[in-house]
């Protein structure tokens, strides 16, 4: 015989039944599905808080689910911390890494992809401290990098977006 869950139905009450049974019992999957559909609401707000930025929301809310599903799987009540505290940022490492493995036009390093950052950062602080756009070798003195890295950087900056070949 199958055994049906039907225990409390606050969300917090879902996880704190599941995380109670043993690994092997019966009631658990069915248990595990209605915990991940009752958190699935902040999976949905914190997808939209991420919509237009180039990526589908579609994509964004199954990728936002994922990462629900993870911290659902993963949550250890013993730890001391809630479940919201715990989901909120592993759903949301979940969007950003979907941000930075999928939007890239090229797949370029993640190395790369974070010095991209720094320079740009570095651009920023220095063309306000300088009071003019920073050279190169401005860029690696400030990031305490070479130039040639800094070059670097710069062209994996431009995978990013991709340039049509038609209009050549």
């Amino acid at each position: 015989m199958i055994q049906t869950y039907a225990g409390p139905e606050s969300a917090t009450d879902l996880l704190a039944t599941l995380t109670t049974l043993p690994a092997g019992h019966p009631a658990r999957p069915a248990l595990r599905d209605n915990a991940i559909e009752a958190w699935l609401p902040l999976a949905r707000h914190l997808a939209h808080r991420y919509s237009g930025r180039g990526e589908p929301t579609d994509d964004l809310v199954q990728t936002a689910t994922v990462g629900l599903i993870k911290a659902v799987d993963k949550f250890d009540p013993d730890r001391g911390v809630d479940f919201a505290g715990y989901a909120i940022p592993t759903i949301i490492g979940e969007i950003k890494r979907h941000f930075r493995d999928r939007t890239w036009s090229v797949r370029v390093p993640r190395r790369l992809q974070e010095l991209r950052l720094a320079i740009t950062e570095a651009n920023s602080t220095l063309t306000h401290s300088l009071g003019r756009s920073p050279t190169v070798a401005d860029i690696a003195a400030h990031l305490s990098i070479t130039e040639e890295d800094v070059l670097e950087g710069l062209e994996g900056a431009r995978a990013y977006n991709a340039t049509s070949l038609t209009g050549i």
